[in-house]
């Protein structure tokens, strides 16, 4: 049986060739995914700081709803002063701090709310990037698998490789 060995070698030297670009892929692939392994624990604190600010927020909602409550209650508790005697100046004096309470109220309201808007909008920006980030996951896991199966046929071309040469 004759081995025709020009041949054989120009399969190898392209064999070699493809391997090479392969490995090549292989360490664009390897530098990606730590690029993104990277982005992903950086996200992934982002992500814990996050959780952190949104418990505050769930705290600072909690409280929200006390105050409301409060403020409610010295609402009716200032409009149930004013149909009090006029002459009573402990019950008018009472009212006044009651009033001078409700707008330090509303105010710590007012900023509450604002604060509450603002976490709220660096929650949903979170949760676009964790959303970007599984999308990117979902791309890198694509482009292993088509690393796999280009391994899978290189070793298939060596295997055949062996067969010929044997």
């Amino acid at each position: 049986m004759d081995f025709d060995v020009p041949a054989i070698l120009e399969q190898l030297k392209a064999l070699v060739a493809v391997n090479a670009s392969l490995q090549s892929t292989i360490d664009e692939t390897k530098d990606f995914t730590a690029m993104r392994e990277n982005e992903l624990r950086t996200l992934k604190v982002e992500i814990a700081a996050m959780a952190e600010t949104k418990s505050k927020l769930d705290n600072q909602a909690m409280e929200l709803e006390i105050l409301q409550d409060y403020m409610d209650s010295l609402q009716q508790k200032a409009a149930g002063a004013k149909n009090i005697e006029t002459g009573l100046r402990q019950e008018m004096s009472k009212s006044i701090s009651e009033h001078h309470q409700l707008e330090n109220l509303q105010h710590q309201y007012t900023y509450l709310q604002a604060q509450f808007e603002a976490v709220q909008n660096q929650l949903q920006e979170a949760n676009n990037r964790n959303l970007m980030l599984h999308q990117q996951t979902s791309s890198i896991a694509e482009k292993e698998s088509l690393l796999a199966d280009a391994i899978l046929e290189r070793d298939e071309w060596k295997a055949l490789a062996e067969l010929r040469k044997g």
